[in-house]
């Protein structure tokens, strides 16, 4: 007998591996052309081409899909039925931007254009660091589920236990862009003051 999961989502079915007991994690970048020379520019162009993300309505400067799935099978033992393999994956697809400098453009321009940039990155780093902290959380509690007495209890307890761990990252997603929107201005501003500093030194 054997269960499977699926989910799809965006953070502003797989070919699933073959070896058992391991889950595997397939990451990849993309990125859209942004073209301006003032803030302006650049500000208008992100909002035109930057990834648009179902839940919120609306383009991001930039996004990470994350897509869980797998599978689980079981075995029969003294107790009843127990977690045999659990075969779980987890893709991440990360959408960000990247600037087509113009041959002339302001030296202030260009680092702030840097700064965000940076901060761009960082964020959607944290969405995929989030997706896979839950992704070995949930692994790990399956595994540890103790044995029902048919396989059928098992695959309920199993597709309880994922439903839950599916819903705990999901809240865990939305909590981190909750903070992180609240921080944006004061977070970009400290960042840029310190891009500054670090420019004068050098």
């Amino acid at each position: 007998m054997a269960s499977r999961f699926g989910l799809l989502m965006v953070a502003a079915g797989l070919a699933l591996p073959t070896v058992a007991d391991a889950a595997s994690i397939h990451e990849k970048t993309t990125y859209f052309a942004v073209r301006g020379a003032t803030l302006g520019e650049l500000d208008r162009d992100l909002n035109n081409h930057g990834p648009f993300v179902a839940d919120t309505g609306i383009r991001h400067p930039g996004a990470t899909e994350v897509k869980f799935d797998g599978k689980v099978t079981y075995k029969a033992t003294p107790e009843g039925c127990a977690v045999d393999r659990t075969n779980l994956s987890l893709q991440l697809e990360t959408t960000l931007p990247r600037w087509i400098e113009p041959k002339r453009v302001s030296p202030r321009t260009k680092l702030i254009w840097e700064t965000l940039e940076k901060d761009i990155r960082r964020h959607e780093a944290r969405h995929s660091a989030i997706a896979k902290h839950w992704l070995k959380r949930m692994e790990s509690a399956i595994r540890n589920l103790r044995p029902e007495r048919t396989c059928q209890s098992m695959e309920a307890m199993v597709n309880t236990v994922t439903r839950r761990y599916l819903a705990g990252h999901e809240r865990a997603q939305i909590e981190f862009d909750t903070i992180e929107g609240r921080e944006v201005n004061f977070r970009l501003r400290k960042a840029f003051s310190r891009a500054i500093s670090e420019q004068a030194s050098n």
